[in-house]
């Protein structure tokens, strides 16, 4: 009898911690399910959060539902293939809507073939809130695609200049292949890789690249495939440009998960050895509005190696190179060196390249040698006068050293005679080494050229700061983004906020007297005349203004276009005839701000913005009579650029 008490105890006890174990093992399960399901939701916010859209309305809740585009059909038809690839989990009148409004936001038609199907078929797959995928489509597409991936665009000249700059092997024997960028980067660029890589590896790649926020790294990216690929595409012969192709394809689509954040690493590795103005300078050329069609200034087709402004060698600010030191080779010959250089250059007289060969090898070979053993980790730059007649010698030597394979080159732009001028307006001439200005050809065509005058009151409220009154200057800032009437109160927002609406009043600040932003450093003097031009209907507005300097001021206007603001020079003598000083798309006007002593002073700001922060790149400083009219004129212009209101 107690042996069968003992067995019903044990089993008594055996379903106790049976159902104990049960109900643990429940406990566990559940509490991943959860954890899996929080860790999702909060992966969705995150593209939310990370693209600025997580408050903004849904657009498609309220539109004109008018399907009038010149290519409808067309959207239509590739509607039908979408919703097939969806295996119809979006009806086509669904993605009609979508991409229906998705134009008429950007202001343009539909385009087969850029691109647009396969972004949002991986997006529409990682199925995010409905009243939400509007938004982080139109933020993604806008920010991270570049405008323009047509086979002739500028993108692919940038990025041949990229590539060769980092690897001039890889990128000489793909030109010897006749296998241009256009040829293998098309699909890259205009999907950000999302044609040549799976659903789960493309979602990691997109989250942790909007997580950078930098939309250059495409290049950067696009440049790590190569390399991988360096040795197999060095075996590819002459005539065999497809296999070159095919290869580079092979390549992304190889990418998995795992190997997304190890290939970020070395991405990022390559910006960084990457001069940072080259961001700058470029960022609205390939990112920029799409409405902006007069982009032709700068032909890099035709550009040797990557250029970088003169200005950059001069600025007080934090050099726009980045994490970047030069080693500049000045090449002008050494009569010119000998009477003005940059500080920190080594002269190369490059005339003895065909003059003197021999003398000019030994002279490069010791130039090398010290830079091997001294400064291995600089980056070459190349100086020359400026002018395309002087600098057939400057081009001599870019050419062969990117035919050796030094990588790393690149040129200043504008040469000498730009960085002469620069470091004059900024009044640094401990820059220049040597500098005579009895000697120096550059100074004696800036004594001969005239000067302007000036205004008396411009003058007085300007240079007579003191270091014991500090003026109070209301800067107010009005980005493209806001619907909002020119009358409404304006409210202060956060400077971390990248996306969204950020029309705002800044609050008061301080100028000192020497401070570089209390003047424009002084009006540049081109050694060659620029193209006198009428005063004509062409531009939408103009207004009368004086372009002030730390010297001087110099006549002349403000003039608008649909998408640009123009600084102008009135000609001396020739009634209504101008020069253009100076052109920046309206979409690139981060500021403009007014002195309360003198309200007709405006100072013009261009710039862009990157990881939150506006960076500057042009200031002027403009004396406008009808100052008022001219500030409002500019806004107005800017929001004309918006094809349509957000609700």
């Amino acid at each position: 009898g107690k042996k069968r008490m003992a067995e019903k105890e044990q089993t008594k006890n055996e379903s106790f911690s049976s159902l104990d174990d049960n109900w643990e093992t429940d406990v566990n399960v559940l509490s991943n399910e959860l954890s899996e399901l929080d860790t999702d939701d909060t992966d969705k916010s995150d593209w939310m959060r990370l693209l600025g859209v997580s408050m903004k309305p849904n657009p498609l809740d309220d539109w004109d539902q008018l399907y009038n585009l010149n290519n409808q059909c067309a959207l239509r038809n590739d509607c039908r293939k979408l919703a097939n690839e969806l295996k119809n989990k979006r009806s086509v009148p669904e993605l009609e809507s979508f991409l229906t409004l998705y134009c008429k936001k950007r202001g343009m038609d539909y385009v087969k073939d850029i691109g647009w199907l396969t972004i949002l078929e991986k997006l529409l797959l990682l199925n995010l809130p409905a009243s939400h995928e509007f938004n982080v489509f139109f933020a993604f597409t806008t920010k991270y695609i570049p405008k323009d991936t047509r086979p002739n665009a500028q993108i692919y000249d940038l990025f041949r200049l990229l590539l060769q700059y980092h690897d001039p092997q890889i990128s000489n024997h793909l030109e010897a292949l006749h296998c241009s960028p256009s040829t293998y980067c098309k699909q890259w660029f205009s999907t950000l890789f999302a044609s040549s890589m799976s659903t789960e590896t493309c979602h990691e790649l997109w989250k942790i690249y909007i997580e950078q926020g930098d939309p250059f790294l495409v290049f950067h990216l696009a440049i790590v495939f190569l390399i991988n690929a360096k040795e197999e595409i060095l075996q590819v012969k002459r005539g065999e440009q497809a296999q070159a192709v095919q290869i580079l394809e092979n390549m992304a689509s190889q990418l998995s998960v795992e190997d997304v954040t190890d290939f970020f690493q070395l991405a990022l590795h390559y910006s960084e050895k990457t001069p940072e103005c080259i961001r700058k300078d470029f960022h609205y050329i390939i990112f920029g509005a799409n409405f902006d069609e007069e982009i032709k200034e700068m032909q890099m087709n035709k550009m040797l190696c990557l250029p970088i402004p003169a200005i950059d060698l001069t600025s007080n600010d934090e050099m726009s190179s980045g994490n970047v030191n030069f080693f500049i080779v000045d090449t002008r010959s050494n009569a010119d060196f000998d009477s003005g250089h940059f500080v920190s250059s080594f002269n190369l007289n490059c005339v003895a390249i065909v003059d003197e060969p021999e003398k000019f090898d030994i002279a490069l070979n010791s130039l090398e040698c010290y830079k091997t053993s001294r400064r291995a980790e600089d980056h070459y730059l190349i100086l020359g006068y400026g002018s395309d007649e002087e600098d057939n010698y400057m081009n001599m030597l870019i050419a062969m050293f990117i035919q050796k394979g030094k990588a790393h080159v690149s040129f200043v732009q504008g040469g000498y005679n730009k960085l002469h001028d620069c470091i004059g307006q900024h009044n640094r001439w401990e820059l220049i080494s040597m500098h005579s200005e009895e000697k120096c050809h550059l100074c004696s065509i800036e004594k001969a050229s005239p000067k302007w005058g000036f205004f008396s009151k411009v003058k007085s409220a300007v240079s007579n700061t003191s270091n014991r009154m500090k003026e109070r200057v209301e800067a107010v800032v009005f980005p493209i983004g806001d619907d909002r009437k020119l009358d409404d109160k304006l409210n202060h927002a956060d400077s971390k906020q990248r996306h969204g609406k950020r029309y705002r009043q800044q609050s008061v600040f301080t100028i000192d007297e020497n401070s570089d932003e209390e003047l424009t450093p002084g009006a540049a003097v081109d050694e060659n005349p620029k193209e006198e031009i009428l005063l004509s209907k062409e531009f939408t507005e103009t207004f009368e203004c004086q372009e002030v300097f730390r010297d001087g001021s110099i006549n002349g206007h403000i003039a608008l276009t649909r998408t640009h603001i123009y600084v102008l020079h009135d000609v001396p003598g020739k009634q209504g005839y101008v020069t253009t000083e100076a052109r920046h798309a309206l979409s690139t006007v981060v500021a403009v701000t007014s002195r309360r002593s003198v309200p007709e002073m405006l100072t013009f700001k261009l710039g862009y913005e990157m990881n939150g922060s506006s960076k500057i790149t042009a200031v002027h400083k403009l004396y406008v009579p009808k100052a008022g009219e001219c500030a409002k004129a500019v806004k107005l212009a800017i929001y004309a650029l918006r094809p349509l209101q957000d609700p």
